[in-house]
């Protein structure tokens, strides 16, 4: 039900604001890895038993790899004409 949801959902945005949205999707790693930042910095702050497992500089790391993503590896792929 959620799938259907989501993909009925990310089609209609898809179809407005982002001509080829399945392709964007397939390459935004950036913003992979922020959701990424956001949700363990979301479990590190909500349990606390969690944070014997994950290490405090998880977030840290995660938006530093979204930084490398979106300005180095990304400026890459439109610099050579991959992404259009």
């Amino acid at each position: 039900m959620l799938r259907t949801l989501f993909s009925g959902a990310r089609d209609a945005v898809a179809r407005v604001l982002i001509p080829d949205a399945g392709f964007t999707w397939k390459r935004a790693w950036s913003l992979r890895l922020i959701e990424l930042a956001a949700v363990s910095d979301i479990i590190l702050n909500v349990v606390p038993v969690v944070s014997d497992w994950l290490p405090w500089w998880l977030t840290l790391a995660l938006l530093a790899g979204a930084y490398v993503a979106r300005l180095i590896i990304q400026n890459k792929e439109a610099a050579s004409g991959q992404g259009s």
